[in-house]
């Protein structure tokens, strides 16, 4: 993505599991979209990785102590050639639209958007940071889908 003095945020995208189909060229665009909505400064590179359940609960293991399947993990690296890590499991995007009556692709966007804004440094531990995150997300959501779901910026 260009900024007016030519610096950019990079995003890469990839698809490292087989399970669940991954609309990765949207999801890019849905990623540079969040981006500039949170504001998130030139220069940055993110790398955005969707795995399988399998690979999830080992690293959600290593790196949280717990243990299940989660969602989304997001790593932040200061001094690195890629700034932010974004992991995300597109089996747990599938159960929980289903069990919520939701768009498996609009699931997709929302985490890739809250792996985002963990990586700006907002957390969803308790009740109150759930919500709030909650909205952040729809209006990025918003922003960056309309009301009709569809990738528009």
């Amino acid at each position: 993505m260009s900024r007016p003095n030519g610096a950019t945020i990079t995003i890469t995208v990839a698809n490292h599991q087989r399970r669940d189909p991954v609309p990765l060229a949207w999801l890019a665009r849905v990623a540079r979209c969040a981006a500039r909505h949170l504001r998130i400064g030139q220069g940055q590179s993110f790398s955005i990785a969707f795995i399988d359940g399998p690979t999830m609960r080992a690293l959600n293991q290593r790196w949280t102590r717990q243990t299940g399947l989660t969602d989304v993990l997001s790593f932040r690296y200061d001094d690195a050639p890629v700034t932010g890590e974004i992991l995300i499991a597109p089996a747990a995007a599938r159960r929980y639209a289903r069990q919520h009556g939701l768009g498996y692709r609009q699931e997709l966007a929302r985490y890739v958007i809250h792996g985002l804004l963990h990586w700006v440094g907002h957390e969803d531990r308790t009740p109150t940071e759930q919500q709030r995150m909650r909205r952040l997300e729809e209006r990025a959501l918003a922003h960056c889908l309309g009301r009709d779901g569809h990738s528009h910026r």
